[in-house]
């Protein structure tokens, strides 16, 4: 049987012929294409065929010749692109106004916090930075102060009931008298009335050093107002009361011998009672207490 040479001995011997081919066809044109002028008689070479041994030469030439090897192409390293943050630059806030003259700028930005709509108008904007201070100086000594609110009084009058002889106690509607201001503490987050304590604390400072504490400061003061409301005692129902005279006393002596500010905080119901204490928690934790 026959063996077909390999494809690089093929390649030399078609070209060989192609070269025969060409000057066979080369001859018979100039042979066929008739005289058109007196031509001499030229002896063409003799065509001369690839041997055999030329063949095989060739074709172990090549086998003999390195095969060209293809080297992985490099990829180029990704470019990693590093963004430098840019420091946020926060507005610089204008110098604090004098304490004599700050109740406009005070009042403006205590209004746009968010509280709920139509509880802001219970602010007093009346020196309203003195009265602030006075009135947390009072509750921490458990004592009620007049003249310096620093909310307005609610419309409503306070209302008891009869359940015997002597014998009186806080009417449940008087919830509704309360809740205005169990909502308006509840409205705005402890950090937005933080911020704005920390922003004009220098005038709260001022004020609460002209009440004559040499050793004690502001936030000291707050921190037992605050203490003193959450000591409250809790009670589940609302507490009996007795009329000696033209004012109501508790009928229990043991409440009646609590400070001011926590009698007054018991005429809250008791579920008011435990929302206003879950904000003072709060207030109380923001402050580090």
């Amino acid at each position: 049987m026959s063996q077909q040479a390999s494809g690089g001995g093929q390649s030399v011997y078609y070209a060989g012929l192609a070269g025969v081919v060409l000057i066979i066809i080369a001859a018979l044109w100039f042979l066929f294409k008739g005289p058109a002028e007196p031509t001499e008689t030229v002896t063409l070479p003799p065509v001369l065929l690839p041997q055999p041994e030329q063949v095989a030469a060739v074709e172990q030439a090549e086998q003999m010749q390195p095969e060209a090897v293809n080297e992985p192409a490099v990829m180029p390293e990704p470019i990693t692109t590093i963004e430098t943050p840019v420091a946020e630059v926060k507005p610089e806030l204008p110098p604090l106004p004098p304490l004599n003259v700050s109740d406009k700028v005070i009042s403006d930005d205590l209004l746009a916090l968010n509280w709920k709509a139509g509880m802001a108008s219970l602010f007093n904007r009346e020196d309203m930075v003195r009265h602030f201070v006075v009135t947390v100086d009072n509750l921490a000594q458990g004592r009620l102060v007049a003249g310096h609110a620093v909310l307005s009084a609610p419309a409503d009058a306070f209302l008891v009931e009869q359940v015997a002889p002597d014998r009186f106690r806080m009417a449940a509607a008087n919830a509704a008298r309360y809740e205005p201001y169990i909502q308006l503490l509840e409205s705005v987050p402890a950090r937005q009335l933080l911020a704005l304590k920390a922003r004009y604390q220098p005038l709260l400072d001022e004020a609460f050093a002209e009440l004559g504490y040499p050793d004690m400061s502001f936030e000291q003061r707050l921190r037992q107002t605050i203490n003193l409301l959450l000591a409250t005692p809790e009670l589940s129902s609302q507490p009996e009361l007795i009329r000696p005279s033209v004012m109501y006393i508790y009928a229990d002596p043991q409440l009646e011998a609590l400070p001011e500010a926590q009698k007054q905080l018991l005429r809250l119901s008791p579920a008011q009672q435990r929302r206003l204490k879950a904000v003072l928690q709060t207030y109380q934790q923001a402050l580090g207490n």
